[in-house]
Formats: C-alpha cells, structure tokens, sequence
C-alpha cells in the first residue's frame, strides 16, 4: 500500500512479521532480529546473546496486536478498540491508521487488500 486513502484502509487486514511474548501486564513485547537479512543475519544473529530488539507496546497497541491476526479488517480492529476502550481509543481510525503505518515502516506487520470476493472478520 502506498497512498494511504480512507476507502483503502477500510478492508485493510495486517499480518504480523515478528515474533512477540506477554510482557508485564499482559502487554505485547516484540522481539525484533538485531540482523534481519545477509550475512549477519546468517552467522552472527544465532550467536549473539540478545539476538533481538525488545519493542513494548502500551495497553491499546497490544490489544491491536492481539488482533492482527491476517484476517480481521481495519474496521473490525477499530470496532473492537471502541468497544474494549471507549472515549479513550478516540479517534480510533485516525489512531489505528498512524499505528499500523508506523508498525509496516518498520516491517514489524504487512498490510494487504483483500482478494475480490474474499470476506474478513
């Protein structure tokens, strides 16, 4: 996805990247390869005492993540953020739309459009 339009990202479903543990407080902990490609990553990483970058997530960031399953769309996670945090996820789209933006630039998740004729929670 490069233009990031309001129609686009209504059907927009993520998919995750990098592997990831329960934190404290049941708070997602991304663990992100200090080498992520070429000869470091082959060599290197495997021997490296702390082979990943620990990236914690707040509360609202980790209930996203837990639902960036490569199924549920954009608007089902905003939904669901709505529903779990009320007044406080607002504006949840506009929230969500620059938390996923910074997620992929990172290549921490993918984004996709669905197939035509493919439907997504």
């Amino acid at each position: 996805m490069t233009r990031h339009h309001h129609q686009q990202w209504s059907d927009v479903i993520v998919e995750r990247k990098v592997e990831w543990e329960n934190g404290p407080e049941s708070r997602a902990v991304l663990l992100v390869p200090r080498f992520r490609r070429g000869p470091l990553a082959k060599w290197l990483q495997p021997r490296l005492k702390r082979p990943n970058f620990r990236v914690n997530l707040d509360d609202i960031g980790s209930f996203v993540w837990n639902l960036l399953d490569g199924r549920t769309s954009f608007t089902a996670i905003a939904q669901a953020m709505r529903g779990h945090f009320g007044e406080r996820a607002e504006p949840a789209e506009d929230r969500l739309k620059k938390f996923l933006i910074i997620l992929h630039k990172n290549k921490f998740v993918e984004l996709y459009q669905p197939a035509a004729g493919t439907q997504t929670a």
